[in-house]
Formats: C-alpha cells, sequence, structure tokens
C-alpha cells in the first residue's frame, strides 16, 4: 500500500512539473482579450494589443488596425483587402499568402515577419521598417515603397512590376530572379544587394547607389541608369540592349558576356571596368 501511494505521488507531482513546463513555454504576454475580440468580429480596432494572436484565414475586408501592436501574430492567409495599418508593429509577424491588396501599412513596422506568397498589389508601405523581412514570390505590382528601409530583405521570385522603392534603404537585399518590370529606383540605396537574373526592363534607376551590386544574367534592357554608381558591380551576361548609362560610375565593373546593343554611355565612368568586345574602358 505504501509503495502504492509513493507511485501515485510520484505521478502526480511529474504531471504537475509538466503542466508547470507547459505553461513557461506558451506566449507569456497573450493580446488583450477585449482588443481581440473586437478584431475577430472585424470592428475598428485602433491600437489594439493583439501580440501572439492566430487569426489564420481572417477575413475582414477595410479593417482598421492603426497602431496596433500585433507582434508575431498568425495572419496566414487571411484577406484582409484594404486595410488600414499604419504605424502598426508587425514585427516577427506570420503573413504569409495574406491577402492585403490596396492596404496602408505606412510607417509600420514589419522587421523579421514573413510575407512570403503575400498579395501586396497597389499597397502603400512608405517609410515601412522591415528589416531582414522575407517577401519572397510576393506580388507587389503598383506598391508604393518610397524610403522605406528594407535592409537584408528578400524579394526571390517576388512580383513588383510599376511599383516604386524611390529613396528605399535596400542593401544586402536579395531580389534573385524577381520580376521588376518599370519599377522605379530612383535615389535608392542598393549596395551589395543581389538582383541576379532579375527582370528590370524599363526601371528608373537614375542615381542609384549600386556598389557591388549582383546583376549578373539581370534583363535591363532599356532601362534608366543615368548617375547610377556600379562600381565594383557584376553585370556578368547582363541584358543592357538600349540602357541609358550616362555619367554612370562603372569603374572595376565586370560586364564580361553583357549585351550593350544601343546602349547610351555618354560620360560614363569604365576607368578599369571588363567590358564587351568592341568597348574601351576610359582612362582612369
Amino acid at each position: 500500500m505504501n509503495s502504492n501511494m509513493k507511485l501515485v505521488k510520484w505521478v502526480a507531482g511529474y504531471f504537475a512539473l509538466g503542466c508547470a513546463a507547459l505553461l513557461q513555454s506558451s506566449p507569456s504576454h497573450a493580446g488583450d482579450a477585449d482588443d481581440v475580440a473586437r478584431f475577430l468580429a472585424g470592428k475598428s480596432c485602433t491600437r489594439c494589443d493583439l501580440r501572439y494572436e492566430n487569426a489564420a484565414r481572417l477575413v475582414v475586408h477595410g479593417a482598421d488596425l492603426r497602431g496596433a501592436y500585433m507582434f508575431n501574430i498568425n495572419l496566414s492567409n487571411a484577406r484582409l483587402l484594404g486595410a488600414k495599418m499604419q504605424s502598426s508593429n508587425l514585427e516577427d509577424a506570420n503573413l504569409e499568402r495574406a491577402d492585403l491588396t490596396r492596404a496602408n501599412l505606412s510607417r509600420a513596422i514589419l522587421s523579421s515577419a514573413s510575407l512570403a506568397g503575400a498579395t501586396l498589389i497597389a499597397s502603400t508601405l512608405q517609410q515601412v521598417v522591415a528589416i531582414q523581412t522575407n517577401f519572397d514570390a510576393a506580388d507587389l505590382s503598383n506598391a508604393d515603397l518610397t524610403t522605406a528601409d528594407l535592409r537584408g530583405s528578400k524579394f526571390i521570385f517576388a512580383f513588383a512590376e510599376n511599383a516604386i522603392f524611390k529613396s528605399a534603404d535596400l542593401r544586402g537585399s536579395n531580389f534573385s530572379k524577381a520580376r521588376l518590370s518599370g519599377a522605379t529606383f530612383t535615389g535608392a540605396n542598393l549596395t551589395g544587394a543581389d538582383f541576379s537574373a532579375a527582370r528590370l526592363p524599363s526601371a528608373d534607376m537614375r542615381r542609384v547607389q549600386m556598389s557591388k551590386i549582383n546583376l549578373s544574367n539581370a534583363n535591363l534592357a532599356h532601362a534608366d541608369l543615368t548617375g547610377a554608381d556600379l562600381k565594383n558591380a557584376n553585370l556578368q551576361n547582363a541584358d543592357l540592349t538600349g540602357v541609358n548609362l550616362s555619367k554612370a560610375n562603372l569603374q572595376n565593373a565586370d560586364l564580361t558576356g553583357a549585351e550593350m546593343g544601343s546602349a547610351l554611355l555618354s560620360g560614363t565612368n569604365t576607368c578599369g571596368a571588363k567590358l564587351p568586345p568592341g568597348l574601351t574602358p576610359s582612362p582612369c
């Protein structure tokens, strides 16, 4: 009998320890219950506390979430068309495959969030802070990312035709194989970015800082790179047909195998550059 009692006590103690460990592993600061209820009901929820909430597949059109705290929220596959999310905190959030068409995310924090496969067509993301954010295969067509901080973010296979990246900070970002026809990058910083095999025909890249950028196998046909800084850039096998490189800096750039038919090179600095046959580097 004594041995049975000891066994019961041991099992009870072990169970209690397991429950305590489970509680400790759960988020210690969940969102406000009333705020969550308002949000899930589709009501206005400005400055709401929705951290850690699981709202996957939620459908709320025109949601007002301005200034909401949504750290680590799960909005995967949600439909939030036309949502107002200015100044919201979505750090570390899961927005994979979410539909945010025409949403306004100006000044929002999206660092370390995942928007892989998300739809952001015609959305406003001006001045967003999205450092190390995942936009792989996202649709950013006609989106406005003016002055956004996108350092180290990924846009692999993204669709961003006619998107605006004016004065954005894209240092170390990855746009490999992205489709960016007609996109605007004027005044942006793309230092050390990877645009290998990206499609950028007719893109506006005037005065862009692109030193050490990887544009190998990229399509830049008829793009405007007037005054761009491409020092030490990799442009191997790039399509530069009809591109405007007037007053651009191509010092020490590698253009081996690039197609440069009808390219404009007026005032271009090609000191030390590796150019296709028929072109001679400018004096250093």
